[in-house]
């Protein structure tokens, strides 16, 4: 389809778009399972999402979290009579247009305002019933999906990399670290991932991550003990800076993830 990445494994379709700009290059993948879609795609690829749409039995959406690149095509699902769901936390910012900086509306496009209904703890489809899982950090209402019938999770913004180098300001590190803790509670192998795409060994790259910050964390509470500043340690640990640091005005930034551990934990 064009304009979109698309494939299926195991009887989930996914549909994904590539944004580049200034060297920054990201993917952004939706998946439908049993006629539910998971989060949305950003508006800038509006016309190419609702095609993919068209072709599938989107019954009904559900949101990992409120953010434009997984909320962008809301509005227009909504309009053609499709129940939207979100974190309860997330209903009343859905309710108004997304305000966002320059550099993201460039990225993705406007979210403009819808009316979701509050998820529950599970997901009815036709054939599925799939948990919900409240997994802050990324952002306060994020959640993941959990098929136990397949040993699936979508898991949204929570995984994209086993080694983070680079978070949003406002992201929670050992709420992420928690977050991932209660996902490895679960059976499951393959992570549908908002970014990442299809990853098959899924509990083992979930394991690598958390044990990646949680080294990561001994390392930056063993400096800040020693009377380091946020940013030596980050210089020390990050030294180069992520051009999407530059583009963003330091909205996404290695020292992001320094302070968040040492004001956080």
């Amino acid at each position: 389809m064009g304009g979109l990445i698309t494939g299926k494994h195991e009887g989930v379709v996914y549909a994904g778009c590539t944004i580049k700009l200034f060297g920054t290059r990201l993917n952004t993948y939706v998946y439908v399972t049993d006629g539910l879609l998971v989060d949305t795609g950003p508006s800038r690829y509006n016309r190419e999402y609702a095609n993919f749409f068209r072709t599938q039995p989107v019954k009904q959406v559900v949101l990992t979290h409120f953010h434009e690149d997984h909320s962008g095509n809301a509005p227009w699902l909504e309009k053609q009579g499709i129940a939207v769901y979100v974190h309860p936390a997330a209903v009343n910012v859905c309710r108004k247009p997304a305000r966002l900086p320059f550099y993201r509306f460039i990225f993705w496009g406007a979210r403009e305002k819808f009316n979701p209904l509050p998820v529950g703890n599970t997901l009815k489809t036709k054939h599925k019933v799939l948990q919900v899982l409240e997994v802050p950090g990324h952002s306060p209402d994020h959640i993941a999906l959990y098929d136990p019938a397949e040993g699936a999770i979508f898991t949204g913004d929570l995984f994209v990399t086993p080694k983070t180098r680079i978070v949003m300001r406002p992201e929670n590190i050992p709420q992420i670290m928690q977050s991932l803790r209660v996902l490895l509670r679960y059976d499951f192998q393959t992570v549908y991932c908002g970014h990442a795409g299809v990853v098959d060994e899924g509990k083992k790259m979930i394991q690598m991550k958390l044990d990646y910050l949680e080294n990561l964390r001994g390392e930056v509470l063993e400096l800040y003990n020693r009377g380091l500043s946020i940013k030596v340690i980050n210089k020390k640990l990050f030294p180069k800076t992520a051009p999407l640091t530059y583009l963003s005005g330091k909205e996404w930034a290695s020292e992001h993830i320094i302070r968040s551990i040492i004001e956080d934990s």
